[in-house]
């Protein structure tokens, strides 16, 4: 009997050492990565800004009007897939820190910025409704 309690022991305490000194799994940031500008938008294969993303500089591309052959690159699950009519979530940064409604994205069902879509608020991350797993066309507002 005390052979058992000492190997369960033995064992128990391997076992908490195991997770004492593991590192906690981490979690994608949800932030779309920006550019030198503190400016970027991104589109995510999976909800909650999580898996694969494709990420526009907002310096230089303001809209994309058809999203067929734009391809999610090699960063996570959904790396490989086409981002048109795959996407679940979104981020965009503006710089500057500020939620500001007069900066914003849409995202939209169709091809040519029409049909139903979602509105990304600057320095805000967003789970597509209107147009998840069915979005076509992206363009940034300034007002």
């Amino acid at each position: 009997m005390r052979k058992i309690s000492y190997i369960c022991g033995t064992f128990i305490a391997a076992m908490a050492s195991v997770f004492a000194f593991t590192a906690p799994a981490q979690a994608a940031s949800g932030t779309c990565p920006t550019d030198s500008t503190g400016v970027g938008f991104c589109l995510y294969y999976n909800s909650n800004q999580q898996g694969a993303y494709y990420k526009w500089n907002g310096n230089t591309d303001g809209e994309v009007s058809n999203l067929a052959g734009y391809v999610y690159p090699n960063n996570g699950a959904g790396a490989g897939q086409a981002v048109k009519n795959n996407s679940a979530s979104a981020s965009y940064s503006m710089g500057g820190g500020c939620v500001c409604s007069s900066d914003f994205v849409r995202v939209f069902f169709n091809s040519g910025f029409l049909g139903n879509y979602d509105t990304v608020t600057s320095n805000t991350d967003k789970q597509l409704v209107e147009t998840y797993n069915e979005n076509a066309s992206w363009r940034s507002y300034y007002i």
